[in-house]
């Protein structure tokens, strides 16, 4: 299987982008409680392996804030 660089990179970004704006919703949201409100998100059965993806690093991100 051949891995195109430019595809991998762009969803690399995506990610970060969706990341970022799912932690500003969360903290304008919920505040101080914005961590444990992602990890409550992330512990539902219904997310999509993409959804599971950004919420994953919207904890890191919230975490490194």
């Amino acid at each position: 299987m051949i891995v195109n660089p430019v595809r991998l990179y762009n969803r690399w970004r995506r990610v970060q982008q969706e990341a970022a704006k799912e932690a500003e919703m969360l903290q304008r949201r919920h505040g101080e409680a914005a961590l444990e409100a992602a990890r409550a998100k992330l512990a539902r059965e219904n997310l999509t392996s993409w959804g599971r993806r950004v919420l994953q690093k919207t904890v890191k991100v919230l975490e490194k804030a």
